[in-house]
């Protein structure tokens, strides 16, 4: 073995060695960038879900935008206004309040629906809409195969024994990830609202009422005793199909009571007292009082 060429090869990586750390050490000096400091304490507060709502692709880019004031305090939408005033906080601007909302299912059917043949393919809603529209009946209805369940970085949705979507309010924090999500999301069959929001309306469909009977047990038939029962004047009757004024509605359960298909129901954070029997529908507002943790909008009727 030649100890010579060994010694020289040795020298030439150590030469080598500190030629290319010279390099990257003025590298570094050259193309220093500050890095704001307010960045890692914005990103700090922020929920770390990476969940996309805000319209940045990461926490991170997006405490990078509220560092820059190129995006609101408000902007991180599953935050909510903890995060808004935490980061308001951070920043030392103005807080301000924020109109929180909840993910909301208008469909009631679940398993009861009529289906127009078997399904035997990948479990996934998106998979099925694409065999000749789906396999329901109903062209507004949940699939039930869960890809909003999927979907939410929360665990805020779970699927019950209809196949249907219950969104647990005390995780949902408006991420609008299960809207994206659902293939019938450009005919809202899930929808946000108000946090606060005290009725859902469990059907979505355009169909005239006779039609919609055909397929579905559960469906609005557009009779508007609803209509004629509230109080409020929050709830109409649009294109065939029961819609709820939000601002109005303050959640006393008339419509519930009235409505003879069952299609309506208190939403999980109802402004109903919890023990209040509604005459008529024979529903009963929910255990929990209204806000509470843990509440969700089953709906609990099939």
């Amino acid at each position: 073995m030649d100890l010579l060429l060994i010694v020289k090869a040795a020298v030439a990586l150590g030469a080598i060695g500190l030629i290319a750390s010279a390099l990257l050490a003025a590298a570094s000096r050259r193309f220093h960038v500050e890095a704001d400091p307010r960045v890692e304490r914005v990103l700090s507060v922020l929920p770390g879900a990476n969940c996309g709502a805000c319209g940045n692709p990461s926490c991170f880019s997006a405490a990078e935008a509220l560092a820059e004031g190129t995006m609101e305090v408000t902007g991180c939408t599953a935050g909510g206004q903890r995060v808004a005033d935490a980061v308001a906080d951070v920043l030392g601007v103005e807080k301000c309040e924020i109109a929180a909302v909840v993910s909301l299912r208008h469909c009631g059917a679940g398993s009861s629906a009529k289906r127009r043949y078997e399904y035997s393919g990948i479990l996934s809603c998106a998979a099925v809409s694409r065999l000749a529209g789906g396999d329901l009946e109903c062209p507004a209805g949940c699939f039930g195969y869960g890809d909003c369940v999927a979907s939410c970085p929360f665990d805020a949705i779970s699927l019950d024994e209809r196949g249907l979507p219950v969104i647990d309010l005390g995780l949902c924090t408006g991420c609008e990830a299960c809207v994206k999500a659902c293939p019938r999301g450009h005919i809202h069959l899930l929808e946000m609202v108000p946090e606060d929001a005290p009725i859902a309306v469990r059907c979505n469909s355009h169909d005239r009422p006779k039609i919609r009977k055909a397929y579905c047990p559960v469906c609005c038939i557009a009779c508007k005793k609803c209509e004629k029962a509230c109080p409020s004047d929050a709830i109409h009757v649009i294109d065939l199909l029961a819609v709820v004024d939000y601002e109005r509605c303050t959640g006393c359960g008339a419509c519930v009571a009235v409505c003879p298909q069952q299609c309506i129901d208190l939403h999980g954070r109802a402004l109903a007292e919890p023990s209040h029997e509604l005459d008529g529908a024979g529903a009963q507002a929910p255990e929990f009082e209204p806000g509470e943790p843990g509440a969700s909008d089953g709906g609990g009727r099939s």
